[in-house]
């Protein structure tokens, strides 16, 4: 069960770390562990590279 804190919580995109509240961001899963990654459609149009937090996978 999630807490209301969780509810409220800002994300950032993993690329450039601007806060994706109230954006048009994508949330996925990470490909190989499941971690849940937020990128900005900024860093999605320019096929900015991500590193996922917990496994190190890196994707464009």
């Amino acid at each position: 069960m999630s807490s209301t804190s969780d509810k409220r919580r800002d994300h950032s995109c993993i690329s450039c770390g601007i806060s994706i509240s109230g954006t048009d961001a994508a949330k996925f899963d990470c490909p190989e562990c499941g971690t849940l990654i937020y990128r900005c459609s900024k860093c999605r149009k320019q096929s900015n590279l991500y590193e996922c937090p917990d496994c190190g996978f890196t994707g464009p």
